[in-house]
């Protein structure tokens, strides 16, 4: 067993996202679009008729969710970005279309008349006058979610239309996103697997059904349901038993673990590398972060990077989205500017089991 403390310098991110931006990769996202709806209203009063708030409608805007968002944010980092998925027929797909169109992504997703599209809508309290839809991070608290969701999982013939676009899909990577919402089929896994190229996962459960696919980046808590074991990356032989077990049920030797305020966890094989988060202070809202690191770790894979540096910069995205309101971007300039401000090198801790 090895230990051992690796140091990253500036120059080291800098010259990879350099590549990054010159290459221009293109990714295709295969899985569960969803909608997101922010209903922004302020307080007013009481109401008579229950012992509820009565909030005032002020605005309302729209993001894209799901595997709609990994894609946003790929496309954000400059990547050429090819969603494939689910819609409906609907004023939502209509929304979504528009929003696409707007972040340069290229939707090729089924419309099936038979389903509506995936709506998560938020009703967020505010005390602010000013407009939230491009603020930023704002002062805001969520009261309540409503998801109208189709779990219905995809009937032949649309899944083979669905295997048919994935087949004409000419990327350097593609990234599977997994809300359990029916459209990663056993089918529609196999044919991008088949597909030769790599292929990152970004999983919800049964992290089996994904075997042999290059890199999958689970969160801490779906890590610990697939393998029924608490992740402490404090004991040696906890870790050994992690990697066993991840051999075990897993669908790769390689993943990229999400631990929230913790860091990040990469397991490349025997190895372990961990990372402590780059921010804790300014936890703005952690929605779509998943999203986002998923994003950026498939962008530097398609250009060849190796997957710690990959790792560290999907930590420095999701650092900076947090900071802000809803399911939101960054770009490679916002992380350059960030990068200035750091203390380097970075320090990243490697075990070889």
């Amino acid at each position: 067993m090895n230990i051992q403390e690796l140091e990253i310098s500036q120059e080291e991110l800098i010259k990879a996202i350099d590549l990054i931006q010159k290459q221009k990769p293109k990714i295709t996202v295969v899985g569960d679009i969803i909608l997101d709806e922010y209903i922004i209203a302020y307080p007013e009063r009481i109401s008579r008729e229950a012992p509820v708030l009565i909030l005032e409608y002020k605005e309302n805007f729209y993001r894209l969710g799901g595997a709609a968002n990994s894609a946003v944010n790929a496309s954000s980092l400059g990547a050429e970005v090819s969603l494939v998925g689910e819609i409906g027929i609907d004023s939502s797909a209509r929304i979504l279309k528009e929003i696409c169109l707007k972040e340069n992504i290229k939707l090729n997703a089924i419309e099936n008349k038979n389903k509506f599209t995936t709506l998560k809508s938020r009703i967020l309290a505010s005390n602010q006058s000013k407009s939230l839809a491009n603020s930023g991070n704002a002062s805001v608290q969520q009261i309540l979610r409503i998801d109208k969701i189709n779990r219905d999982s995809l009937n032949l013939e649309y899944t083979n239309k669905l295997i048919e676009i994935i087949k004409t899909e000419n990327s350097n990577a593609i990234l599977l996103s997994d809300y359990s919402l029916g459209v990663l089929s056993k089918e529609v896994i196999e044919s991008a697997l088949n597909s030769k190229i790599k292929i990152i996962v970004d999983p919800s459960n049964d992290f089996k059904k994904f075997k042999n696919c290059f890199l999958m980046t689970p969160n801490q808590p779906d890590t610990e349901n697939e393998i029924g074991l608490k992740i402490n990356t404090n004991n040696i032989n906890d870790l050994k038993i992690l990697i066993s077990k991840l051999k075990e049920k897993g669908g790769s030797s390689n993943y990229l673990i999400t631990k929230g305020s913790e860091g990040m966890m990469l397991v490349e094989n025997n190895k372990i590398y961990l990372i402590p988060a780059f921010n804790k202070a300014e936890v703005f809202d952690v929605t779509g972060a998943g999203d986002t690191v998923s994003a950026c770790v498939s962008v530097g894979c398609a250009c060849g990077l190796n997957l710690l540096t990959c790792m560290i910069l999907g930590n420095l995205s999701a650092s900076i989205v947090i900071r802000k309101s809803g399911a939101a971007t960054t770009t490679f300039e916002e992380m350059k500017e960030i990068l200035n401000n750091f203390k380097f090198p970075i320090k990243i801790q490697s075990i070889e089991i």
